[in-house]
């Protein structure tokens, strides 16, 4: 491989810039921080504290989505995976619209794949084209599907290893109506993330290298002018559950996000060594399944019983807050307390009043979410007996988020407050 002109950093320089200055990049970035700073005036007014965590969660994410990215631009890199500048805008153009028309559709997988359908359906069109259309047509129909095909895949596996890594500050809790119009508690899924991955394509100015002959990467030629160009993915999950635990979402999500990747990958291969159709099948077949697991989700979500309903037998535990003295405890969202310091406990008095009787130690005595009894206990030092950080589902008439059950990229923008609600006091979150 060697350089021509102006060298690695004429090169380099277009890689960053085909980046940084992409409003896509920019956009879906501002929708992902927008859903994270929605959290904070609810948080603040149903418990009485914030916990979301905004700027370290940002940092940390993009950290991570520019890790994974590189490693899949090495991938796309060695695939050969060659894309052209209208193809690029035409794509981005693409989920714009269907993010306008419903915010899941936006999510880099499901925006390539209604691309390649729309670019495999015009190909099929023989008809007369009006002369002002021509270009439009053209650059849409000569999309280079295989290429976006990969891309695609690029994208679904980095999402399967985002969910792996860092995804605590990712789920979140809620309160909502339920169908009786009880209060509840709810976890949120924010999992979104704008991954950069670099691909081939055709330079737009003099600077640009080519492969000597020898190794080169899959149908690029030897000696073929070629410059690197990024594109933004825009990726993730975004849910509210009730009573499927996030944890198993993410599991099945990892399962579909493999399945999907080795559809991609088929037509890749497919569409360069056999058939041009492969692409649109491939695409046709990830549309489908991923509606098919969003509805096989929801479903399972409202079948089932909800974890996070107000219990007569004691305190229901929403959430524990991350360094804090029930998380050291072990306590876990979802299970209730009915004893504390061999007393009791019914409401948020009767857990004050009985930790009130032994400031020094707590002794917990919990059910968890298979109904087996548990003892957790602890010194408590002062000023953490205040400050023990649990979020508790407690019984109220208040309306709070409309029950809903999005599952998506960014779904949970949808989600609305049925009212007005009271300021948490500060006793909410013990």
């Amino acid at each position: 491989m060697h350089v021509m002109a102006n060298g690695w950093w004429a090169l380099v320089g277009l890689l960053i810039l085909s980046f940084v200055l992409n409003p896509y990049h920019y956009l879906a970035t501002g929708f992902v921080i927008w859903d994270l700073v929605r959290n904070v005036r609810r948080e603040r007014m149903w418990f009485g504290v914030r916990v979301t965590r905004i700027g370290k969660t940002l940092l940390l994410r993009y950290a991570r989505a520019c890790a994974v990215g590189l490693v899949a631009s090495l991938a796309l890199l060695a695939a050969g995976v060659e894309v052209t500048w209208p193809s690029v805008v035409y794509v981005c153009v693409v989920s714009i619209l269907l993010g306008v028309i419903r915010s899941r559709l936006a999510a880099a997988p499901i925006a390539i794949a209604v691309s390649v359908v729309l670019s495999s359906l015009l190909r099929l069109y023989h008809g007369a084209i009006p002369g002002n259309w021509a270009p439009l047509w053209q650059a849409v129909a000569e999309m280079p599907r295989a290429s976006w095909l990969a891309v695609g895949a690029a994208a679904v596996l980095a999402e399967a290893v985002l969910s792996l890594w860092g995804i605590r500050d990712a789920i979140l809790p809620a309160l909502v109506t339920s169908r009786r119009g009880r209060r509840m508690g709810a976890m949120k899924l924010q999992l979104g993330y704008v991954v950069p991955v670099a691909v081939w394509i055709q330079p737009f100015a003099r600077p640009h290298l080519a492969f000597s002959p020898g190794w080169h990467p899959w149908h690029i030629a030897a000696g073929q002018p070629l410059a690197w160009f990024a594109i933004p993915l825009a990726l993730g999950w975004h849910a509210l559950l009730t009573s499927v635990k996030v944890e198993r979402a993410l599991h099945y999500l990892r399962w579909l996000d493999v399945a999907r990747g080795v559809i991609l990958i088929a037509g890749f291969v497919g569409a360069r060594m056999w058939r041009a159709e492969s692409a649109l099948y491939a695409a046709v077949a990830l549309v489908a399944l991923t509606e098919i697991y969003r509805f096989a989700l929801a479903r399972m979500d409202r079948n089932r019983e909800p974890r996070f309903a107000p219990d007569s037998g004691g305190l229901r535990v929403l959430y524990v807050i991350r360094g804090s003295l029930a998380e050291r405890l072990g306590i876990k969202p979802g299970e209730l307390i009915s004893h504390v310091n061999q007393a009791p406990v019914r409401t948020e008095y009767d857990f004050h009043f009985a930790l009130e009787q032994n400031p020094a130690y707590a002794r917990f005595q919990l059910t968890d979410d298979r109904g087996e009894p548990r003892l957790v206990s602890s010194p408590v030092y002062e000023g953490e007996r205040h400050h023990l950080g649990i979020i508790f589902v407690l019984p109220g008439d208040e309306p709070v988020l409309r029950l809903k059950r999005p599952f998506g990229f960014l779904e949970t923008l949808y989600l609305r407050v049925q009212g007005d609600v009271r300021r948490g006091s500060p006793s909410s979150r013990s």
